[in-house]
């Protein structure tokens, strides 16, 4: 008996294993092929000439280019003839290989097409242009196929559909954010240092370069953000990397570079002549990351409350950054105990615990603001909303005091095992971990408190709150359309009144105007009858309505 169905599981996964090999071989033979048609294209601009190009990399690039090709073009038939009637686990293994592939080969043609027309303004030293060109244009060639092939009706990704414009989209919002920093570092070196407008590092040379990194990654965005529609898309991916890149990348340098500013113009810290040699040298580039991430993390805020998001996605945000402002608490917290018990010590010097005290102010003023203005932890909140929030984070906390209190307790062993210890008293061997102790310790603490009353409260409302959600009555709504216009259904699903669905229909995606008067005839719909219904949208804007038993 169990030999019968010992094949069952093996034919499964082999069933399971193919595409991954598959999917993984087309992967490698497409960098392959970006990287043989760069280098192939880097001879052509030299005029393959021997002097330039050798031997080897000529022989690669023909080699690359001349077998590549062929070889992915027939793994790709192949693999395209089993997208017509994938499985799941098929589609998501294709999505999950596009959106990589899109991914490499975008970050390395924009990036080279960049430094090209950088270059016109700021020559390389070795004035060598055409294999930044070659690889602008091999990498792009590779990267516009497979844009194509992404937005095609027969080969478009229908797991994660909308994954490949979402991880370009954030490519270009990191590329945007660096090279806002870095002009706006240019910008203000000019500022403090005029004699180095026109000459020099902080050059108008240098200022001009990152002004066009900043205009090509902003244009790359903006292809993204409103002709792709990645600010409509609304799916688990698009709002895990909006909440972890649009928002919490940005307001973590935010909030760090903020406690680094801050701990410099404390004026315990450092005499007048330092602080000015601190702001000169490094407060332009602190300075340049505080406005760009303030940039960012607004205009992504505002896009989070602007109605196309579910209000889960926004609960969720606002706890992360909650968290993460509570992080920076923790740390600064920890820090101070440190410099408090560092100046007691009689090992250190007395400027150590003093800017250590600074840092730890800087990083407890802004991590307080943000876990304020993000937790609230003095307005009420629904329990169930946070529950794992309170749980992730007091698992978290416990776990850094309990590693705080081992390397406690083993400097201790050591201070009183080591013959001869270059320390001149136990608290100076202990202040570090111990600081840490104290600080996560009271973060656990807090957690656990608020957790007990959550669940408290949770236990006292169970009867009320069933009652309440049989009253409840949720309408139900199926729309029929095509899967590249779904992000329009989110305003409908973030209404609490509303189950909505959303089942994908070959064709195009519907236009701006076709959207507009979907939605105007569904809302008309919703406040003239009560039932549920099936929504059928069509490509001129007219729907088709069937009501639901």
């Amino acid at each position: 008996m169990a030999a019968a169905t010992d094949p069952a599981p093996l034919s499964r996964s082999s069933s399971m294993l193919r595409p991954v090999i598959l999917h993984g071989l087309l992967f490698i033979l497409l960098l392959v092929v970006a990287t043989g048609l760069s280098a192939l294209l880097t001879a052509v601009f030299h005029g393959f000439d021997a002097q330039q190009v050798s031997t080897e990399q000529l022989a690669m690039a023909f080699a690359f280019s001349l077998v590549g090709i062929p070889l992915a073009w027939l793994l790709w038939r192949s693999i395209r003839k089993r997208l017509a009637h994938p499985s799941a686990f098929d589609a998501a293994i294709f999505s999950l290989q596009a959106s990589a592939t899109y991914l490499a080969t975008l970050a390395a043609s924009s990036c080279a097409a960049l430094a090209v027309l950088s270059g016109l303004i700021a020559p390389s030293a070795q004035g060598a242009w055409q294999p930044t060109l070659g690889t602008a244009l091999g990498w792009g060639a590779v990267c516009a196929w497979q844009h194509r092939q992404i937005v095609a009706e027969r080969t478009a990704p229908r797991q994660f559909a909308h994954l490949a414009a979402a991880v370009g989209n954030y490519f270009s919002v990191a590329l945007v954010a660096l090279s806002l920093v870095a002009s706006l570092k240019a910008a203000l070196e000019i500022l403090v240092r005029p004699e180095n407008a026109l000459a020099g590092a902080t050059g108008l040379q240098h200022l001009l370069v990152a002004v066009i990194w900043l205009g090509g990654a902003s244009a790359l965005w903006f292809w993204h953000w409103k002709l792709r529609r990645v600010q409509k898309m609304s799916d688990p991916f698009s709002d895990v990397l909006l909440i972890a890149l649009g928002l919490a990348a940005p307001a973590l340098a935010l909030l760090l570079s903020g406690a680094k500013l801050f701990s410099w113009v404390w004026p315990q810290a450092w005499s007048t002549q330092e602080r000015t040699g601190l702001l000169l040298a490094g407060g332009p580039q602190l300075l340049a990351i505080v406005m760009a991430a303030a940039v960012i993390w607004i205009y992504h805020q505002l896009q989070l409350r602007s109605g196309l998001r579910s209000a889960a996605v926004v609960n969720a945000a606002r706890l992360v950054l909650g968290g993460l402002g509570l992080a920076v608490l923790a740390t600064g917290l920890g820090m101070i105990l440190n410099a408090l018990f560092a100046a007691i010590a009689a090992s250190v010097t007395a400027e150590y615990p003093v800017r250590l005290l600074g840092h730890g102010l800087g990083l407890l003023i802004f991590g307080t603001a943000a876990w304020l203005g993000y937790f609230k932890p003095l307005k009420p909140s629904p329990a169930d909303s946070r529950s794992v929030y309170l749980v992730l984070f007091f698992g978290a906390s416990s776990t850094v005091a309990l590693i705080s209190l081992l390397v406690l307790g083993y400097r201790i062993f050591e201070y009183y095992l080591e013959a001869g210890n270059r320390l001149d008293s136990l608290l100076d061997a202990v202040r570090v971990p111990l600081g840490w102790l104290v600080a996560t310790a009271a973060v656990a603490g807090y957690h656990f408190v608020l957790w007990r009353a959550d669940k408290q409260s949770n236990a006292a409302s169970s009867g009320t709150s069933a009652v309440d959600h049989s009253s409840v009555t949720r309408r139900a709504v199926i729309i029929v359309g095509p899967a590249a216009s779904e992000p329009m259904a989110a305003p409908l699903a973030a209404r609490p009144g509303l189950s909505v669905a959303w089942i994908a229909s070959a064709g195009p995606a519907l236009d701006d105007r076709a959207e507009v008067s979907v939605l105007a005839r569904i809302d008309e719909r919703l406040a003239t009858e009560a039932d549920s219904f099936l929504a059928i949208a069509a490509a001129d804007g007219s729907v088709q309505f069937t009501n639901l038993a």
